[in-house]
């Protein structure tokens, strides 16, 4: 063997050896990274906003308190105007479950009149799905403890790190202080992650006020929920908008005299989905993050695997990330062509 490839064999394996740890680190330290996490993502995109006040001479804590406050008052209104609707729905879904099950009895009875095949004993698989479906739902919304606990922790989190920001670009500095492209890195690992969540803010907001609109014009019950609830499921590629789009579909198919309502809900979608992916987010976003469709799919399951709905979440810009990091190395730099949605040769 050639001294170039037991060097990339050395290299191979120290990766190997760190990429277990840090994949047990995060399975049984989940509780405390995840916010951390969220925290380190928040502040990145916080940062310019607390700059900009530093230079018309706000002291750094007053800065950053203005930004949080300012923050978690457009949050609060926007949490009390879905909760409303939340709890509008929640009292209203045995209802919705009896009139789904309904409809889907009487289905079953003009199938069976049309073919004379015998179909209505095969649906107790879907009524008590639908059974299931109703403390599932009310489980997901009375986990307000621990959602309490990861909004308290946040705050917290992301304002210290505003405030000793400093110290964690001298500390990645140090790292990687050898090679001389230390302050480069750190800030373009900055703007990928400062790129990606507040492009995906604006996305979200965008697709919330679209999705709303859409079923406030069609009359939908509990229109602005479903709009916010399915704009943010976009954070999940290829699978939130239609997740998003699925409940206000049934509701508009049990809550509606005619089913023209629930084809409405799907045009609405599927114009809003179209412009999301042709429009929205290429302008809004662009290249920022560079990840093909194949990879971030494989990152999406393995942070599903790894931390459920959360690492699903941060799939996509810690993927970023490791992308950006492994373009700076000679040995590993091949794998970012597998990584990135466009090709490029290494400089």
């Amino acid at each position: 063997m050639t001294q170039d490839f037991e060097r990339k064999i050395r290299i191979y394996g120290h990766m190997s050896i760190v990429l277990t740890f840090l994949v047990a680190l995060v399975v049984m330290g989940h509780t405390f990274l995840i916010p951390l996490a969220f925290s380190f993502l928040f502040a990145i995109v916080f940062n310019p906003f607390v700059r900009f006040l530093e230079r018309f001479r706000f002291p750094r804590v007053l800065a950053i308190v203005v930004v949080l406050l300012t923050f978690l008052t457009l949050l609060s209104g926007l949490i009390w105007l879905t909760a409303l609707q939340l709890g509008q729905l929640m009292q209203d879904l045995p209802g919705i479950q009896q009139r789904i099950i309904d409809l889907f009895n009487s289905t079953l009875r003009n199938l069976e009149s049309r073919l004379g095949v015998e179909l209505l004993k095969t649906n107790d698989w879907w009524q008590n799905a639908l059974e299931k479906a109703v403390p599932v739902v009310t489980n997901f919304v009375n986990t307000t403890s621990s959602v309490a606990t990861f909004l308290v922790q946040v705050p917290i989190y992301v304002f210290l790190i505003l405030l000793y920001r400093e110290k964690f670009t001298r500390f990645l500095s140090a790292i990687w202080k050898e090679d001389g492209q230390a302050q480069s890195r750190t800030h373009e690992i900055k703007q990928v992650v400062q790129s990606y969540v507040s492009g995906l803010f604006i996305v979200i907001l965008v697709l919330a006020v679209l999705n709303s609109v859409g079923l406030l014009i069609l009359g939908i019950k509990y229109a602005i929920f479903f709009g916010i609830f399915s704009a943010v499921l976009t954070v999940i590629p290829y699978l939130g908008n239609f997740i998003g789009g699925l409940l206000p579909f049934l509701v508009a198919l049990v809550t509606k005299d005619s089913a023209w309502y629930a084809v409405g809900v799907i045009a609405i979608y599927g114009v809003v989905q179209f412009l999301e992916g042709n429009f929205i987010t290429p302008n809004i976003m662009g290249a920022r993050v560079s990840v093909n469709p194949m990879a971030a799919l494989v990152a999406l399951i393995i942070g599903g695997q790894l931390l459920g709905v959360a690492g699903i979440i941060l799939a996509i810009p810690a993927l970023g990330i490791i992308k950006t990091l492994l373009a700076h190395s000679n040995t590993l730099w091949p794998w970012v062509l597998l990584i990135e949605d466009r090709n490029r040769e290494r400089k």
